[in-house]
């Protein structure tokens, strides 16, 4: 008998397995772990260069807005955009992403913990 590899998870729907949020402060924490993991995935396709100064800001239907670190790196990002939307659209969370945004500035700060 052969197994089946099973199909990989979308991000939101393993959140979606954890109980509900009872307050905004868990609402907050659970939609920044969405956009830590998008992110994630994100940079995993960009050039190492660029990857650090990309964020994914937002995913709101079938819209995705990337925050790059300034203009020139939102420049550089628009030219890699050709080669980067069909290697995104190949991955379950951004299957269905129609709209890529890309806004320049700085976007929020990472801090170290500690």
């Amino acid at each position: 008998r052969v197994k089946r590899a099973k199909r990989p998870k979308r991000v939101d729907a393993l959140l979606a397995e954890r109980p509900q949020p009872r307050n905004a402060l868990e609402r907050l924490v659970r939609a920044e772990e969405l956009r830590t993991a998008y992110t994630a995935q994100l940079q995993a396709l960009l050039p190492p260069a660029l990857a650090p100064h990309c964020t994914v800001a937002a995913m709101e239907g079938d819209r995705m807005t990337i925050q790059a670190a300034g203009a020139a790196w939102a420049t550089r990002l628009r030219m890699e955009l050709p080669k980067l939307e069909p290697s995104l659209r190949a991955l379950a969370d951004f299957a269905a992403v129609r709209e890529i945004r890309i806004r320049a500035g700085p976007g929020r700060r990472r801090t170290a913990p500690g």
